[in-house]
């Protein structure tokens, strides 16, 4: 099968539209639909895992899953606040998420990457490279974010019942459960080429597949996946931008979530709180 190799005039004028249609889908805002949201979630897993039963937990912003509030979710019956016991609990929960993994690599190994190669395959080299170049783009979410959530877990009482030593190791578990991480808004560069190139460009994917991306980019907000369980948040439910569709406001948080968590941002840069 002969590749494409160059773009008519008309195509070549449709790349901003494309970019920017994916970088506002990116600062998507409202509340999810947990009936949608579940079934996204259940479609990823039936591709990515071989488990038959796991548990959806629903949180209002990230900051529910930084804070540790998520360990009573997933231990309703200990007492994470019993500094003597809290070793033995940190100890079991590091092991469960090590001993079965974490399933952000299996996202891209089962979907993401079968797409790219599918589509990229039908494009010439070096017009996939100039697509990869003009279509990409870093998701302010996943950017800002994060830099907010830095310490969130000493405002919990499980943190601050502990002694220093455990303190420390409550610190990691918000890296350990990041390497769990799909951001929707951070797979909206990714869509925004197979978008293009399927659209535009005729390309051909496997229909199951980008079916499956497309959905939880639409339903889902930040999902953590993982063996047993998954941590999903709510999408923010403003976000305001400048001229140039960056996080920006002067008088109040450029993002901001039902739960109260919110980031201030000037021009896509995170600043701070007042």
């Amino acid at each position: 099968m002969q590749q494409i190799s160059e773009l008519t005039p008309q195509q070549e004028a449709l790349l901003d539209e494309y970019k920017r249609k994916w970088q506002l889908a990116a600062l998507s805002t409202g509340t999810i639909d947990k009936q949608k949201t579940t079934q996204a979630i259940e479609a990823v897993y039936k591709q990515i895992s071989k488990v038959e039963e796991f548990d959806i937990y629903f949180f209002e912003s990230p900051v529910g899953i930084a804070d540790l509030s998520f360990l009573n979710c997933l231990y309703p019956n200990e007492n994470w606040c019993n500094s003597r016991k809290l070793n033995n609990l940190i100890r079991q929960f590091e092991n469960q998420l090590l001993r079965k993994g974490f399933l952000r690599d299996n996202f891209w190994r089962h979907i993401t990457s079968p797409l790219i190669e599918a589509v990229g395959s039908q494009v010439d080299i070096q017009l996939w490279h100039y697509l990869e170049k003009r279509l990409s783009f870093w998701s302010p979410l996943s950017s800002l974010i994060p830099v907010k959530l830095g310490g969130s877990e000493q405002s919990s009482l499980i943190w601050k019942s502990a002694k220093p030593n455990q303190q420390r190791r409550l610190e990691g578990l918000w890296f350990l459960l990041t390497t769990g991480l799909v951001s929707p808004d951070g797979e909206c560069s990714v869509c925004c080429l197979l978008d293009y190139c399927v659209t535009e460009l005729q390309c051909s994917a496997p229909e199951h597949l980008w079916h499956i991306l497309k959905t939880f980019v639409a339903d889902c907000g930040w999902t953590f996946l993982f063996q047993d369980f998954c941590l999903t948040c709510n999408r923010p439910y403003q976000v305001i931008l400048d001229d140039q569709n960056k996080p920006h406001s002067e008088n109040e948080a450029a993002i901001q979530f039902l739960d109260g968590f919110s980031v201030l941002a000037k021009h896509g840069t995170s600043v701070p709180q007042l």
